[in-house]
């Protein structure tokens, strides 16, 4: 087996944080790279899904950070109502 050295270019910040969290785990920078590849090779795609855009998570997160709620109910019975309403019709009071 020929052994090559692979030379990436990454912020030097974004390179210490991930050598910082490795140790944690036990792991060098080397064979967190070669686990890597290792993975592609094994299942044919990215140990992870890429995306442009943000998740339904990270957007509810963001709305809730940024408090950008839909609206509000009148009771609990409303919103249960709501919550639990198989179509897409809200019964909450815009703002």
């Amino acid at each position: 087996m020929i052994i090559m050295s692979l030379t990436l270019g990454i912020d030097d910040k974004l390179k210490a944080e991930t050598r910082a969290n490795l140790k944690k785990m036990g792991i060098d920078m080397t064979t967190a790279t070669k686990m890597y590849y290792i993975y592609i090779n094994q299942h044919g795609k990215l140990p992870f899904a890429p995306s442009t855009g943000r998740s339904e998570l990270d957007r509810a997160v963001y709305e809730a950070k940024h408090h950008q709620y839909a609206g509000e109910y009148n009771s609990l019975e409303e919103f249960r109502k709501d919550l639990y309403s198989p179509d897409d019709t809200h019964n909450y009071i815009r703002n």
